[in-house]
């Protein structure tokens, strides 16, 4: 939470109001998150593969909780959409955990309830523009949709219908 604070400092109102504001606002929300990621919290994609499953050839990421990210200042995809949906949540939107083969990203509902949801890619934080890394999640999303092998996972489903609560 005391991250939001810095984050605000990165939108032109200087606040994160959440849907409470104008719906053109969400995306200027979203972004002040992402260069306040990018700057003050200086996240850096690294594939950390940390677990290793007995199955030959298979390994899996330990999942860091949002504040270990913010101290070690990296994220694996599972680690940079779990903060970022973290933050989404703080923020009073609705965030959504995208996971396609090998891969997962953040998604959020563009406004309460409307299930019309907008992608961004959060390896890209440490090296791209938030228009870049939206633009590559849209892409991925669009690609693994035509597949049927994108699923959306809204955190508000994951704690209604499954009990998962907050990590920390």
């Amino acid at each position: 939470m005391k991250f939001l604070r810095l984050a605000a400092k990165h939108h032109t109102s200087g606040q994160l109001a959440g849907y409470q504001g104008s719906r053109s606002e969400i995306p200027l929300q979203v972004k002040a998150l992402f260069d306040a990621l990018k700057s003050e919290g200086e996240i850096t994609y690294v594939n950390s593969l940390i677990d290793f499953n007995p199955q030959q050839g298979s390994a899996s990421q330990r999942v860091r909780l949002p504040r270990e990210s913010l101290a070690d200042k990296q994220a694996n995809c599972i680690d940079g959409t779990v903060l970022f949906a973290s933050l989404l949540e703080g923020i009073s939107l609705s965030p959504a955990i995208v996971l396609v083969p090998g891969h997962a990203f953040v998604a959020w509902d563009t406004w309460r309830d409307s299930n019309e949801w907008k992608y961004l890619e959060t390896t890209m934080m440490g090296t791209n523009t938030f228009e870049e890394a939206c633009t590559s999640a849209e892409k991925t999303a669009a690609f693994y949709k035509r597949r049927e092998k994108l699923t959306l996972w809204p955190l508000s489903e994951l704690r209604t219908k499954y009990g998962i609560t907050p990590m920390e």
